[in-house]
């Protein structure tokens, strides 16, 4: 089990938390930004607003939001957007590609959806050459950081034991019959046993045994 939890690939949870453990020494802090990466989604992306999760936190807005900025620095870059222009904002702040003319095309997106060159020139300030390279700076970068960090199934053994509630409100706990010794009983080997067996105490042992 060890082993296989040891060659396991790093989650996206624990590679943070490596992070946090460097980057975040006060503990309320370190708290904080343990609970904003349990909130991010399978892409990386956090959607929830920082006063909402303030408020399920009991902190104040403003610690979660400068906890936030902090954690949008982490590696990968592009973790903790709350949309693709944020997510991909961050990565070309990263490789210090975020000049205006960038960013005016990353606030227009749904102008490079609608293939409206002429709309993102004027926007942006470039001409065709310009704006054909930056485009292909923009497919380069990871609109879902967080992929790389897939789930990772581990193989856990079966338990030994097996606990359930009961209709009276209490708990059972019986062995895990699928780790059990399989016992194969003749039935018709049985039968004949407790047919020609005369002897009262024999015939109990018998049962006993069969129900064991």
């Amino acid at each position: 089990m060890e082993d296989r939890l040891a060659e396991r690939p790093k989650s996206l949870r624990e590679h943070l938390a490596e992070q946090v453990a460097i980057d975040f020494t006060a503990p309320g802090e370190a708290i904080i930004a343990l609970a904003l990466i349990d909130r991010l989604d399978d892409a990386g992306y956090l959607t929830q607003a920082a006063g909402e999760i303030a408020a399920e936190l009991g902190a104040a807005e403003r610690e979660v939001a400068a906890v936030l900025t902090r954690l949008k620095r982490c590696d990968p870059p592009g973790l903790f957007a709350a949309s693709l222009k944020e997510c991909l904002a961050l990565q070309l702040a990263e490789k210090n590609r975020l000049d205006p003319a960038m960013q005016a095309l990353v606030d227009h997106l749904e102008l490079l959806a609608r293939r409206d060159w002429a709309t993102l020139k004027r926007l942006c300030g470039v001409d065709d050459a310009d704006l054909k390279d930056m485009i292909a700076e923009l497919k380069c970068l990871n609109p879902k950081p967080a992929e790389a960090f897939g789930a990772v199934s581990i193989d856990i053994p079966p338990p030994d034991i097996l606990m359930r509630a009961t209709n009276k409100g209490g708990w059972m706990i019986e062995l895990n019959p699928a780790n059990l010794p399989r016992v194969i009983v003749n039935n018709r080997y049985a039968a004949e046993l407790g047919a020609h067996s005369s002897d009262k105490p024999a015939k109990e042992f018998l049962a006993e045994r069969l129900q064991t």
